[in-house]
């Protein structure tokens, strides 16, 4: 299967200016919902709000995004991709507080009988792993514009949510408000590429199959969180809910 024409996308994407700002900005909106969120969650019940596994693959896909900031302003010059720079920065810095989070709250859950130190040395070495693994990935993948790995780490996060909540059924970490972002970011932009990027690539099954994926098990996860004892919102009590209720 080829990939997406960077310069038709681009031409697509202001050909269908109304759908891409209206659907799209609904889009980054439930993004920003999503990511400050998780932090303001993950500062109130003391623990990582995020699977390590996944901060450490997003903050690189994000940081260099950010890092190649002559790429949007200046040799493709064009307003979407130069938006999107602006909305990265708020994920990069909620992802930044997620790897701060996982450091200070995470060390009896992810390092149980090490030192402080030794728990830091861990979540850095993952990181490590992280910058190096996305390098790989981005160097392997045509996906000059970041449109198809942005839906990749959508995909993922789906199973990081249902990965803490395996490990904490009472859902500490995370709220219905969270997931409603998440869900929301997920169907939003799944419909503004697949309709509005030009077709073809975007069009093509394994995309579209992509976009099912990580828009169902989004779905499913908000389902679980709703059934468990997760707050409404970071600035609401926790409900009165049997944690066993989640594998209904």
């Amino acid at each position: 299967m080829t990939t997406y024409d960077p310069p038709a996308v681009l031409a697509a994407i202001t050909a269908n200016r109304p759908a891409v700002v209206l659907i799209g900005g609904l889009s980054i909106v439930a993004m920003f919902v999503f990511f400050i969120e998780a932090a303001r969650m993950g500062r109130r019940d003391r623990v990582t709000p995020m699977a390590l596994w996944m901060t450490v693959l997003w903050w690189p896909h994000d940081g260099s995004y950010l890092l190649h900031f002559s790429d949007w302003f200046s040799r493709w010059d064009h307003w979407f991709m130069k938006l999107f720079w602006f909305a990265i920065v708020v994920t990069f810095l909620a992802e930044s507080t997620y790897l701060v989070q996982t450091i200070r709250y995470a060390r009896d859950e992810l390092s149980p009988g090490l030192s402080q130190p030794l728990h830091t040395a861990r979540v850095l070495g993952a990181l490590a792993a992280g910058v190096v693994s996305w390098v790989l990935i981005k160097g392997a993948a045509s996906d000059e514009l970041y449109l198809l790995t942005f839906m990749l780490t959508l995909l993922w996060g789906g199973p990081s949510g249902s990965a803490l909540l395996g490990r904490r059924p009472d859902a500490r970490g995370q709220s219905v408000l969270e997931w409603v972002g998440f869900t929301t970011m997920a169907v939003m932009y799944s419909i503004t590429s697949i309709f509005f990027f030009g077709g073809g690539f975007f069009q093509a099954w394994p995309y579209v199959a992509l976009c099912v994926l990580a828009s169902v098990w989004s779905a499913v996860h908000l389902r679980q969180i709703w059934l468990s004892p997760a707050p409404l919102a970071s600035w609401t009590p926790r409900r009165e809910r049997t944690p066993a209720a989640i594998a209904v």
